[in-house]
Parts: structure tokens; sequence; C-alpha cells
């Protein structure tokens, strides 16, 4: 069955993963894990080899042994306790190489491993605990070789192995320090990177919720003076409706025309008449004309303050319509005063039949 690189990823992960909060102690964690596990696997693989090389009858129980304590080392760091796990583990690989210097000295090459141990301890512990691991595999080989003949410590090969794998443990050790320094700062400012993006994205998601108050806030505001506009939209219609309403009655009150029989028309004028008020005169009293049928219009000018030439034309225009239109115009309720100033004026009001006041309408 096929399984997607997706799915290795996910069971990587969750094999791998560390009980821990710390994000170093994590990443040591798996180390730990990945380290001892391989190792279980590899001490194992090599116990077939150490029976093929004719080895010791030892060295595979050694491997065995080893094997089964990485595996235990990689369950611990699993649980958590990764610090117990890394001592345990680099402990486990420098007693095993001491150990095969011990049993195995025909071999100087075997001190020369020991820098594995300290490699373990720049992935596997902070960085201050490797000078201690590198003083345990210094003193380690001098007391191995302590265990070795006189003719055996007086070896040449011997000799130059031993000086050079310490200077190959020191080299490593100082090369670890400060690539562990290097991580562990990079690792600490990664963190301080983390916190400081979460206290910006703290701040932003508070920065936006008082951002959505005061836009809900302005919106409730935009929102409260569009219904008052609307209200007062309203309020504004229904004021030009009086309004207009109110026109319509002054425009009746301003040109009354009052049926006196079933022929004739009385329209009293009150107050002055300009040209507009002329236009509204003449446009009622024609549409009354038309809706009565009448055939005499009365034309009162009691109650009119003024009458020159202007009023006159007015008063002209009125009688030729509704001559137009079959019926007759009477002029009536001339005072002398204002039949004075129209004779003085000269204005000819001879189409127009006269009377002084509305009782003489019936000799008309």
């Amino acid at each position: 069955m096929y399984v997607t690189p997706k799915a290795m990823s996910k069971l990587f992960a969750a094999l791998t993963s560390i009980k821990a909060e710390d994000p170093d102690l994590r990443r040591r964690g798996q180390n730990v894990l990945i380290i001892s596990a391989g190792m279980a696997v590899l001490l194992l693989g090599l116990i077939p080899v150490a029976f093929r090389q004719g080895a010791p009858p030892v060295a595979p129980v050694i491997q065995a042994v080893a094997s089964l304590v990485f595996l235990g080392t990689a369950m611990l760091a699993r649980s958590g306790r990764v610090s117990l796990a890394a001592f345990l583990a680099i402990a486990v690989s420098i007693v095993i190489n001491l150990t095969l210097i011990i049993i195995d000295p025909n071999t100087p090459s075997l001190p020369f491993f020991l820098a594995l141990a300290i490699l373990l301890a720049t992935v596997l512990l902070p960085p201050i605990h490797i000078w201690s691991v590198l003083m345990v595999c210094l003193l380690g080989s001098a007391l191995a070789i302590s265990f070795f003949s006189p003719e055996r410590r007086a070896d040449e090969l011997w000799g130059e192995a031993i000086t050079n794998s310490s200077v190959l443990m020191v080299a490593v050790a100082v090369v670890g320090y400060l690539s562990a320094s290097g991580v562990r700062v990079a690792l600490r400012q990664a963190q301080d990177a983390r916190a400081e993006a979460e206290a910006a994205n703290g701040a932003l998601a508070a920065s936006n919720a008082v951002l959505e108050a005061r836009v809900e806030e302005r919106t409730s505001a935009l929102r409260q003076i569009a219904d008052e506009h609307r209200a007062a939209a309203a309020e504004l219609k229904a004021s030009l409706q009086a309004q207009q309403e109110l026109n319509r009655l002054v425009a009746d009150l301003a040109v009354p025309v009052i049926p006196i029989s079933a022929g004739t028309l009385v329209v009293p004028l009150v107050g002055s008449i300009d040209s507009l008020r002329a236009d509204q005169i003449l446009a009622t009293i024609l549409t009354q004309v038309e809706r009565s049928r009448a055939r005499t219009v009365v034309l009162d000018v009691t109650g009119v303050a003024v009458v020159d030439t202007h009023v006159a034309a007015a008063l002209l225009r009125v009688a030729q319509a509704t001559r137009l239109m079959g019926a007759d115009a009477v002029l009536a309720g001339i005072r002398p005063e204002v039949a004075q100033a129209l004779v003085g004026l000269g204005v000819d009001l001879s189409d127009l039949h006269t009377v002084a006041t509305l009782q003489e309408i019936e000799r008309l």
C-alpha cells in the first residue's frame, strides 16, 4: 500500500513527539530519541558482524545490553525526561568505548571513538555540559590505559593514539560548544521574536476589537442620522402637501366666485391686484363660466384699494375673455375717488358695463 509523504511526516511527528513545553527541551529530546533509536538499531545490527570478526564473546553481550539501554533512553526522552535520557545515552556510549579499549588493547584506534560521545553532548545537552563530557572522556581514556600491561602502555602507537584522540576530543568540544551556543542563541532569539509576534498579534486583535466597536458605534450613529433624515423628509413631504392644500385654499379664497342666480356670477375682489393675481382671477372666472354656463359675470371692486391702469387693463382682459365665452362682464363698486383717478389716467372702460352697487344688477 502506497503511503503519501504527508502521512509519513505525520507518523514521524507522532513518534518523535516530546512531552515538554520548552522548545529547546523538545528539540534536544527529539535528538535524544532519534539518536538513541538509531544507536540501538546499529548495535543490534553489529552483533552478527562481531561474531564473524572473531570479537571477544563479551562484545556481543555488551552490544545487546547497550542497545536495550539506548531503547530505554529513547522512551525516557519521549516521556519528557530529556536531561536524564541524554546523560544516560552519553554515559552508555562512553562506557561501551572504554570497555572495548580495555578488552581489546590491540586496536589503538578505539580512543578516537570517544569523540562521538562529545558529538552527542553537543546535540543532546546544554552547551555548558560539553566540557564535563570532555573531562570524563579524557579521564576515562587515561583510566582505561592504566589497565594495560607496562609494555602496552609504552607502545608508541598507543601513545600517539591517546595524544591525537585527546586533541581531537578537545577540538570537537570547542567546535561543538560554539555551534551549540549559536543554536541556543538563535533559538532564544526565535522564541523572543515569537513572543513579540504574539504580543503584536494580541495588540492587533485588541486594536481590531476597538476599531470594530468604533465602526459599530459610527454605524449606529449613521443609522440613527439616516432615520432622522427619513423622518425629516417624511415630515417635510407632509408639510409640503399641507402647504399645497393651503395654497389651493388661499387661491380659492383669493378669487371667490358667488353664483347669485342661474346665469349670474359675482366675483368680489379684495386687496391689491398684481399680474400674478390678475392671471389667477382670469383663470378662475373662465373656469367657473364654463362650468356654470353663466351669462353675466359681476366684478365687484369695492374692496380693491387702488385701481390704476394696470388693474384696469386686467379687468378689460377679463371682460374680453368672458365675452368670447358668451358672457357679459359687469363692473360694480367703483368709488368716486376711483372714478376720478381712472378719468385722470385716461383709462377707457367703454367695453365694460358698470353699476354703482350690486343692487343695480337687477336693472341690467
